[in-house]
């Protein structure tokens, strides 16, 4: 199964938060090698430092992160920081009938209501273990559900 990790990744302290929840993500998932984490930013190059690069290269990326949205079944999306990035991302798999599941540092009802009312689960202090251990418990599920139901479009 593919997750797809949508989240800012633009300063020091963001590039922190993902290094350590993909390393405790995958730890708990460490079990599971058939759940796949997809970062977008491991397929796209950080353009938002560069107005000039950024105005030329938009549509790559855009195009390149459709892409692995049509190819995953999960999206992950982290909601601190109010990042339209993960908000577009977040609309575009839930209009395409993908489950998305909210988490934050924080608390997930800080994010914009659409954001809520369109996620299947929030996960508030998501680096905390159990909050995780319950993450990696719903991604498993998902996992026996979408390869039970191959191609089952989702309730949104």
């Amino acid at each position: 199964m593919n997750v797809y990790f949508a989240h800012p990744c633009f300063n020091d302290a963001q590039e922190a938060f993902k290094t350590e929840f993909l390393s405790k993500l995958s730890s708990a998932l460490s079990h599971r090698q058939d759940i796949i984490i997809m970062d977008p930013f491991d397929h796209t190059p950080n353009i938002e430092g560069d107005r000039e690069t950024k105005l030329k290269m938009a549509e790559d990326v855009k195009i390149e992160c459709i892409r692995l949205l049509e190819e995953c079944d999960v999206v992950i999306a982290l909601v601190d920081g109010s990042d339209t990035g993960v908000a577009f991302e977040a609309g575009y798999a839930h209009a395409v009938n993908k489950p998305v599941i909210l988490i934050s540092q924080g608390d997930c009802s800080t994010a914009n209501a659409m954001l809520i009312g369109a996620a299947k689960m929030m996960f508030d202090n998501i680096l905390d273990k159990e909050q995780m251990e319950k993450l990696a418990g719903m991604l498993e599920w998902f996992d026996a559900t979408i390869s039970k139901y191959p191609g089952k479009p989702w309730d949104n």
